[in-house]
């Protein structure tokens, strides 16, 4: 196998009579596929052949390659769930139904479980050079792709990168063994990156998100779902308490203040028995949040005022925790992870003995059935890496106030994240101020939007917040931090974008130099023609911003007079370019 390290097909370990390769009616290889139930195949919906239909009619062949003696079956797209490509590059899943029903004891277990980062996954198709298949391993990244609708997956080694054939396969969980996504795409930096810097990474599409797309797929789902019935929104009329929804979105999307020992990453929220503006905002949130509910209306959604919709895949839990225990809440983690312990298997025990890096929104904390005892708990998830969102009914809630006590952080850790934050912002203006130098040397770049002077003033307001010394300084620092790293992303793409843009103009420059010798070496009498094209490319590359397409199609013309014989039909004369030059 080389450099791939690939786990032979054959191997005892793997198993897998769900896995299916999918050909055409030549017996070309065109994708992977998972086998549901006895008479269904899940796939990408790129990988059928394009016929020219709405929906693609030609059949194709499947084959049961982990089931031995198996043979060939004929399938088609299966009515009515055909999902291309969407115009937002979301979808791009399809079923196929078999020709002939196949026993259902090989159907695949598509589990729902949240997509951790880190978490170990093996994955099997087809490559070229290996028809027969091969499993890739690699670990979970994070969202990715069309409206985070993708997982990034991260290859442990360069050869678990998948290939042409792998779309449609099956990702399963290492632990488990359940099968959480299907394999969609691969994305490769370019050619000018550096071999040794070159990232080569491969994307998932969840379970829950191809239930979205496509329902009938639910059946052969088992996993608990992700947001308890009562706090679903039907997604319908607008967003009444407009402050409140930003302030939701903004908590769901700017991830956790990681890496902070000491700090738990909890927001207590109080909304009113009475407060049906307040409500409606959570539950819109944490639907449009969740991976299998966030289709919604897209006509509501697309409407909804700036900053009120959350990325999809940002929530891992929204429980309705009223008359609950906290066994009871225990239990709904710990089963929403699928967490496993070794001996004792009370939900205590299974969470005690696991990370729980969940995005967790409980709901009703004042009315569950002990409400200091799950506060407890709840600070239990926190410690083993959860965010929290704690919503109280009563602003007197006796739960509240331990919540406020048990999650204060220690004051000088929050003078140290301060510290940082004050380094890290003037970092931000220096690339910013570089970034701003740069970007204005060529035309299709536009300088950073002078963030970090505003960032300056914020965190002097976080010093003197009147929330500084309580648990409510987390969330305002975290959205600092969000917005600090925002900032500096952006002045690194510029000046990112301005490097390629720098290596294009030299590149442009060692072309001139050259065909400028050339025409040097030239009769006078063939030069004469050929000196206002030299000067034309030159203007245009010394052009300050430089038009880099526009200097690319001055030296072309110059290089292609060069070349063209006297007498011959000559390039036209171009128009200087505008603005000055350095």
């Amino acid at each position: 196998m080389g450099a791939e390290r690939g786990i032979p097909v054959d191997d005892p370990l793997c198993g897998g009579t769900w896995r299916v390769r999918i050909r055409s009616a030549a017996g070309d290889v065109l994708g992977a596929g998972i086998l549901l139930g006895s008479d269904t195949v899940l796939t990408c919906a790129h990988v059928i052949p394009d016929d020219g239909s709405a929906v693609p009619a030609t059949p194709v062949l499947v084959d049961l390659v982990g089931v031995h003696d198996a043979r060939p079956v004929p399938a088609r797209v299966a009515e009515g769930c055909w999902v291309p490509q969407l115009p937002d590059s979301c979808g791009d899943v399809a079923l196929l139904r078999l020709s002939e029903p196949q026993p259902a004891q090989h159907g695949a277990p598509l589990y729902r479980l949240p997509p951790l980062p880190r978490r170990p996954v093996w994955m099997f198709g087809f490559p070229e050079d290996n028809p027969s298949g091969l499993w890739f391993t690699g670990r979970i990244a994070g969202p990715a792709g069309p409206r985070s609708e993708w997982v990034q997956l991260n290859p442990d080694s360069p050869g678990d990168v998948v290939r042409r054939g792998f779309s449609g396969a099956g990702v399963q969980d290492e632990s488990s063994r359940h099968i959480i996504g299907m394999i969609v795409s691969r994305y490769d930096d370019s050619s000018r990156v550096p071999i040794a810097e070159r990232r080569r990474l491969s994307y998932m599409i969840p379970v829950e998100t191809i239930v979205r797309h496509l329902p009938g797929v639910r059946r052969w789902v088992s996993g608990d779902r992700g947001v308890d019935p009562p706090l679903v929104s039907r997604l319908v009329g607008g967003v009444q308490d407009v402050g409140f929804a930003q302030r939701l979105a903004l908590w769901l999307r700017r991830g956790g203040p990681a890496g902070r020992e000491g700090i738990a990453d909890v927001e207590t929220v109080v909304i009113a028995a009475g407060d049906s503006d307040r409500y409606e905002a959570l539950s819109r949130a944490v639907t449009l949040a969740d991976r299998e509910l966030s289709g919604g209306d897209q006509e509501a959604v697309s409407a909804a005022p700036h900053g009120t919709v959350p990325p999809i895949g940002s929530l891992d839990l929204a429980i309705d925790v009223t008359g609950w225990s906290d066994t009871d809440v225990a239990r709904r983690v710990a089963d929403r992870m699928d967490l496993r312990a070794d001996g004792d298997t009370s939900p205590l025990s299974r969470i005690r003995a696991n990370a729980v890096p969940l995005t967790v929104v409980a709901v009703g904390v004042d009315r569950a059935v002990d409400q200091e005892a799950l506060v407890r708990f709840l600070r239990v998830l926190a410690e083993r890496g959860s965010r929290l969102m704690l919503v109280f009914r009563d602003p007197d809630a006796p739960g509240l106030r331990l919540a406020e006590r048990l999650f204060r952080p220690d004051p000088a850790r929050v003078d140290a994240w301060l510290d940082e934050l004050a380094a890290s912002v003037a970092h931000a203006g220096e690339r910013e101020r570089e970034a701003a130098e740069r970007g204005a040397r060529f035309a299709s770049l536009s300088g950073p939007r002078g963030d970090a002077s505003g960032l300056r003033i914020n965190l002097l307001r976080l010093r003197g917040d009147p929330e500084l010394r309580s648990h409510h300084i987390v969330a305002k620092l975290a959205a600092f931090e969000h917005a600090v790293r925002t900032v500096a992303a952006r002045a690194e793409a510029t000046l990112r974008a301005a490097a390629v843009q720098q290596a294009a103009v030299e590149e442009l420059r060692g072309l001139l130099t050259a065909y400028s010798a050339m025409l040097g070496a030239m009769a006078a009498s063939e030069r004469a023609e050929l000196f206002p094209l030299q000067r034309a490319a030159h203007a245009r590359l010394d052009a300050v911003p430089c038009d880099v397409p526009e200097a690319r199609r001055a030296v072309d013309r110059f290089v292609r007079a060069v070349h063209t014989p006297p007498g011959g039909p000559q390039p036209p004369p171009e128009n200087p370019p505008r603005g000055g030059s350095s």
